[in-house]
């Protein structure tokens, strides 16, 4: 099971608050393109309403994939996808 957060994605924040992808990347995210990535590499998930710990009072989606892969290569993949 791999966890992820949109905080991750979001490039209004640094990577000390938690973004794992280059900003100019994060500019094109959006959860809905996150969810067709998803569905392209044919991962289940489920979509959750989270709080990301390092920002606890911004509201965050949480995607729960249940996949044998590593998380480090899945955001790679995410990171390569997003146009």
């Amino acid at each position: 099971m791999i966890v992820l957060y949109s905080q991750y994605f979001n490039s209004g924040i640094s990577r000390k608050l938690g973004r794992r992808i280059s900003r100019e990347k994060a500019k094109n995210y959006s959860d809905a393109k996150l969810e067709q990535i998803l569905k392209s590499v044919n991962l289940k998930y489920e979509v959750r309403d989270a709080r990301y710990s390092r920002i606890p009072f911004e509201d965050s989606k949480m995607f729960v994939i249940d996949g044998d892969i590593k998380k480090s290569t899945l955001i790679k993949i995410i990171e390569k996808k997003l146009l």
